[in-house]
C-alpha cells in the first residue's frame, strides 16, 4: 500500500486528482520493515513540499510529517507542521531530531517544549547512539521500555536483548515494535519464549498495515478485535477500523482512544457523539500523547476522571503534570504509583511508596502488569501482597503462564481468575474459567462492571440484559415521540405490545431480587403468564443465548437451557406455592 500511495501522489496534477486516486486507501500506510516511513514522511525526506501538504490535506499524521522534517533538519517545515492548524507532536519531532544526531534541537525541545525524555531516548536508541541513550537514561530516567522499543525498531537484537535482561524492559513492547517493523521471526521469539502478549503483538501489526499477520493472531491466537481496531485507528486506516467495529464489534471506546492517541481530533468528535464513545476513554488516548489542550478540554467539559488522567500521564513519562494532578486534583497515589511500576521508573514507585504511601499492592500488580517477576516477589515477599491483586497483573498482561502458576501455588480461586481476565477484557479466557473451573458469573460480573463494559454485562447479567432491553425498547418511538405500543400498525394479534414486554421484564427482575427488596406494589410472582411474552422476538433471542451458555444456572441452583425451564425454575425458587 505504501508504493501505491507514493506513486499515486507523485502521479497526481492537483489536490483534487489525489483525492480522486486515494479514495478509500490507507494514506498513512507505513514502508515495509521502515515503520517509520510513510508516504508523507518519505516525500518530506525529499522535500516535495506540495505533495506533502496535499496528503496532509488527505488526513496524513503531521506528526509523521513533522518527525521527517526533523530527521532532514528542515527547521521552517518543522516549526509550519508544529503550530495551528497540523498541530504535530513535539514529541513526535523532538524523536526525529535525535534520530538525526541534532543535539541542539533535542535540548531545545526538552527544555522550550517539555519533549518527552522517552521519545528522544527512543529516538536516540532508533540511530543506534549508545552513549546518548544512556545518558538519557541516566540523567533524565527516560523509560527502559521506550529505550526497548527503539533499538527494536531499528533491528539492533544485541541492545534489545541487553535492555531485556540486564533492565528488565518489557517483553511486550519489545515483541510489539518487533511487529511494527516486521521482524516476524523476533516476534515468534517473543511470543513463544518470552510469553509477550498477543494483543500487544496483534496492535503492532495494525500499525504497520500488515494485514495477513493482524488476521493470523485474530484468528489463531486469538487476540482482541478491540486492541487490533485501537491500533488500526491509531495508523489511522479507517477501512480496517470500519471492518473491525461493523463485522467484529470491536470496542467504539477503544476505537476513539486510538484516534485520539493518533490526535484524529475529527474521528474522535465521530465517534464520541455517533457512536457513543466514552469521554473516560477518549481522554486516555489524549494523556498518552501528552495533548494537554484536549486533556483539560475532556476533564472540564466531559467530566473525565483525574484519576484515569495521572495513570495515562505517568504512563507518557510526564512526571509534571502527574505532579500537578496529585497534588492539585488529589489524583489517586496507588493508581500512579502503579503506572510507574509498569514502566519500571523504580524510583518514582519508591518515592510514591515512602513519601506519598502507596498500596504495595497496587505496585506489586504494576510490576505483573510489566512482566518484571523479580519486583513482583520482592513485593510479595516483603509486603504480604496478597497473590489475588498480583494474578489480576498478570491476568491483565495475558500472562497466562504466570497466572496459572500462581492458581495452583496459592490456591487461587477460579472466581477470583475470571475477575481479572473479565477486567482485563479477555473473554476467551473468562469462558474458559466459567466453564473449565466453574467461576461464578457473579463474579465475572464484578470484573466486566469495574472495566465497565456494558456489553458483556448484558451478556451475563440477566438484569443489565433486561434493562438494557427495556431502555432499547423505548426509543421505538412514532412520530410524536411516545413509545409505541407495537412495531407494526397492522397484526397487532400477532405482536407482543410495549406494556406485556414491560410487565414481564419488571416480573421477572422483581422474582429475582431476594424476597424483602421486591416490590410490595406488585402482585403475587406470577413468571409462567408471561413466558410466551419472554420467548418472543429480540428479548427472547438474548435470554436464550444468555440461558442456553449455562450463564444463568446459578440464579435459579440448577442446570437450565431453554427459557421455560429458566421461567419454571425461577418460579419455583421465587414463589413455589403458585408453580404451575
Amino acid at each position: 500500500m505504501f508504493d501505491f500511495i507514493y506513486h499515486a501522489t507523485q502521479e497526481a496534477t492537483s489536490p483534487q486528482d489525489l483525492a480522486s486516486r486515494l479514495k478509500d486507501r490507507h494514506i498513512d500506510a507505513r514502508k515495509i520493515k521502515q515503520p517509520l516511513i510513510t508516504a508523507a514522511a518519505c516525500l518530506a525526506l525529499e522535500e516535495q513540499h506540495e505533495k506533502v501538504k496535499w496528503l496532509w490535506e488527505l488526513g496524513a499524521s503531521a506528526d509523521e510529517i513533522a518527525r521527517a522534517y526533523a530527521m532532514k533538519a528542515n527547521h521552517r517545515k518543522v516549526m509550519e507542521y508544529q503550530l495551528p492548524p497540523c498541530n504535530a507532536s513535539v514529541d513526535r519531532i523532538a524523536e526525529g531530531y535525535a534520530f538525526a544526531g541534532n543535539t541542539l534541537k533535542v535540548g531545545e525541545y526538552r527544555t522550550k517544549y517539555k519533549a518527552s525524555v522517552h521519545a528522544i531516548a527512543r529516538g536516540y536508541a532508533l540511530a543506534g547512539n549508545g552513549p546518548k541513550v544512556a545518558e538519557y537514561q541516566r540523567i533524565y530516567k527516560a523509560s527502559v521500555h521506550e529505550i526497548a522499543r527503539g533499538y527494536a525498531l531499528a533491528g539492533n537484537a544485541p541492545k534489545v536483548e541487553e535492555y531485556r535482561k540486564t533492565y528488565k524492559a518489557s517483553v511486550h513492547a519489545i515483541a510489539h515494535s518487533y511487529a511494527l517493523a516486521g521482524n516476524d521471526d523476533k516476534v515468534e521469539k517473543y511470543r513463544t519464549t518470552h510469553k509477550a502478549n498477543i494483543d500487544e503483538i496483534a496492535k503492532g501489526y495494525a500499525l504497520a498495515g500488515n494485514d495477513r499477520k493482524v488476521e493470523a493472531y485474530r484468528t489463531k491466537h486469538k487476540a482482541s478485535v478491540d486492541a487490533i481496531a485501537e491500533g488500526y485507528a491509531t495508523a489511522g486506516n479507517h477501512i480496517k477500523v470500519e471492518e473491525y467495529r461493523t463485522k467484529h464489534k470491536a470496542s467504539v471506546h477503544a476505537i476513539a482512544k486510538g484516534y485520539a492517541l493518533a490526535g484524529n481530533d475529527g474521528k474522535v468528535e465521530e465517534y464520541r457523539t455517533i457512536h457513543k464513545a466514552r469521554a473516560s476513554d477518549i481522554v486516555k488516548g489524549y494523556a498518552l500523547a501528552r495533548n494537554h489542550t484536549k486533556v483539560e478540554e475532556y476533564r472540564t467539559t466531559y467530566n473525565a476522571s483525574v484519576h484515569s488522567i495521572a495513570k495515562y500521564y505517568a504512563l507518557a513519562g510526564d512526571d509534571e503534570k502527574v505532579e500537578i494532578y496529585r497534588f492539585r486534583l488529589n489524583a489517586n497515589k496507588d493508581v500512579i504509583a502503579q503506572s510507574y511500576a509498569i514502566m519500571g521508573n523504580h524510583d518514582k514507585v519508591d518515592e510514591y511508596y515512602m513519601t506519598h504511601h502507596a498500596s504495595a499492592s497496587a505496585i506489586a500488580q504494576g510490576y505483573a502488569i510489566a512482566g518484571n517477576d523479580d519486583k513482583v516477589e520482592e513485593y510479595r515477599m516483603l509486603y504480604q501482597v496478597n497473590p489475588v491483586a498480583i494474578v489480576h497483573g498478570y491476568a491483565l498482561a495475558g500472562n497466562h503462564e504466570k497466572v496459572e502458576e500462581y492458581r495452583t501455588t496459592y490456591n487461587i480461586s477460579a472466581n477470583d481468575i475470571a475477575q481479572g481476565y473479565a477486567f482485563a477484557g479477555n473473554h476467551d479466557k473468562v469462558e474458559e474459567y466459567r466453564t473449565k473451573h466453574k467461576a461464578r458469573v457473579k463474579s465475572i460480573i464484578e470484573g466486566y462492571a469495574l472495566a465497565q463494559n456494558q456489553e458483556k454485562l448484558r451478556e451475563y447479567d440477566i438484569n443489565k440484559l433486561l434493562s438494557g432491553y427495556l431502555e432499547d425498547r423505548k426509543k421505538v418511538v412514532d412520530s410524536s415521540g411516545k413509545t409505541k405500543e407495537y412495531f407494526h400498525r397492522f397484526f397487532t394479534c400477532l405482536q407482543k405490545s410495549f406494556k406485556q414486554k414491560n410487565d414481564a421484564v419488571v416480573a421477572v427482575q422483581n422474582a429475582l431480587k431476594p424476597k424483602e427488596q421486591r416490590d410490595p406494589s406488585l402482585k403475587e410472582i406470577n413468571l409462567i403468564e408471561h413466558l410466551s411474552t419472554l420467548i418472543d422476538g429480540r428479548l427472547g433471542n438474548e435470554l436464550n443465548a444468555l440461558i442456553k451458555s449455562g450463564k444463568a444456572d446459578e440464579l435459579v441452583d440448577q442446570k437450565v437451557r431453554t427459557i421455560t425451564e429458566f421461567v419454571y425454575a425461577l418460579q419455583a425458587k421465587a414463589a413455589p406455592a403458585l408453580q404451575i
